[in-house]
């Protein structure tokens, strides 16, 4: 299991969230996030994935198109209405790179009042 150190408190303000210093890991109030692997490789990022697989994601927000939400540092929102060509485009260059094993951690979940 991945020991993550607290996210940093903020004071009340316009904050939303906060992210470590290479913008991999992102807490704010979803909980905590990992920057997903987009390479092409089979078994950690988008190697078994299909490019309608991809178009679905994005659109519904959602990974594989129906789990769990995205989260951030996900901008999926500034690809929701994108063409399904231009979105294809995009899969098929993340195709292009090379294949990197990195298995992601899972998001965290907030913690609630008892956690504290």
């Amino acid at each position: 299991m991945l020991v993550m150190p607290p996210a940093p408190q903020l004071p009340p303000g316009p904050w939303g969230a906060v992210a470590s210093s290479d913008f991999t890991v992102w807490s704010g109030p979803w909980g905590v996030s990992f920057a997903s692997n987009l390479t092409p490789d089979k078994d950690t990022g988008l190697g078994s994935w299909t490019a309608q697989t991809f178009v679905d994601t994005i659109r519904a927000g959602r990974v594989m198109g129906r789990g769990r939400p995205l989260l951030p540092p996900m901008p999926y929102p500034a690809y929701q209405n994108f063409s399904d060509p231009d979105l294809r485009a995009m899969f098929a260059y993340l195709h292009t790179l090379k294949p990197i094993a990195n298995k992601v951690p899972e998001p965290i979940a907030p913690a609630g009042p008892a956690a504290q």
